[in-house]
């Protein structure tokens, strides 16, 4: 009896095997594995896609965002409206959207700390982080 095994690597996630058979010669079975290096999960997609959103909003829209979040924190939105552009450049350039990782770099643009920690907040509770 012959078997032979091929790794999965090799196959793009499949395992085959070739098993004898009394009709053919051989008979290939393919059995898929499955993987988790690389795959995207659902919540990981949402909560790319709630971050685009918020940076599309931030650059396209950050007049109106402005004057939104003035309503609520007056001078966080005058600096919404004043650096929107450039709150979202820095949230396309990091990964980790923590509050104290955005707050150094919205300062870091220009933003006074107290107002950076205003702006955070609520970018923080728009992504549900």
């Amino acid at each position: 009896m012959k078997t032979i095994s091929v790794s999965s690597s090799t196959l793009n996630g499949s395992n085959v095997s070739t098993l004898p058979s009394n009709k053919l010669s051989n008979t290939v079975i393919v059995t898929p594995t499955a993987q988790n290096n690389g795959d995207v999960s659902t919540q990981n997609l949402i909560s790319n896609v709630i971050k685009k959103a918020i940076t599309s909003a931030l650059r396209y829209g950050g007049d109106y965002l402005g004057k939104l979040l003035s309503k609520l924190s007056p001078s966080a939105g005058n600096y919404v409206t004043k650096y929107s552009g450039k709150i979202a450049d820095f949230l396309d350039s990091i990964t980790n959207w923590q509050e104290n990782t955005i707050a150094t770099g919205l300062v870091g643009i220009g933003v006074p700390p107290a107002e950076a920690y205003e702006i955070v907040k609520y970018i923080v509770w728009l992504a549900g982080l």
